[in-house]
């Protein structure tokens, strides 16, 4: 008998993780397994057993596939690439139809927005009003001018000749 301590689960894990050839298996736990082994007949024993079940498997007889097995596992296949694709379409469907109802209704209060603004001007304050009052005081005389360049020219000294008043 051994003096090791028995095989427990996460052994019997490991051994077969290691009987398999298991790349997960760390270099450390493989080295302790091979220990184990050479040192343990308890767990030899368990390694053959293990290696018996396996090989009688081979013996067994493998289920032959359905003649229209390929076919039906195709048929599933395509069904769900083409759900996949119905679910993308769906989904940006929703989101252009959201996305356009978001323009529709931006488009809608920018245009209700303008078109109170050029309809119902602002009223002048009183402060806009005592700005221009010059302007509004002569606004009779601007409206006799039919171009800028018009007020410009009135405003040259020489136009007129001298000022009798600087004199």
């Amino acid at each position: 008998m051994s003096n090791l301590p028995p095989l427990s689960d996460k052994d019997r894990a490991d051994l077969v993780a290691y009987l398999d050839g298991d790349p997960s298996l760390d270099r450390e736990t493989v080295q302790k397994i091979q220990t184990r082994l050479s040192l343990d007949p308890i767990l030899r024993a368990e390694a053959d057993t293990l290696k018996r079940t396996w090989d009688l498997l081979d013996y067994l007889p493998r289920p032959e596939p359905s003649p229209n097995f390929t076919h039906r596992t195709l048929d599933k296949v395509s069904t769900r690439q083409t759900r996949k694709v119905l679910r993308q379409t769906r989904q940006r469907r929703r989101w252009l139809w959201g996305a356009g109802w978001a323009a529709a209704v931006l488009v809608a209060g920018l245009s209700g927005y303008l078109a109170a603004v050029s309809l119902f001007p602002p009223r002048p304050t009183e402060q806009d009003l005592v700005r221009d009052l010059r302007l509004i005081e002569n606004l009779r005389y601007y409206e006799q001018v039919e171009t800028l360049d018009f007020l410009h020219e009135l405003d040259q000294r020489d136009l007129f000749g001298e000022d009798s008043q600087d004199s």
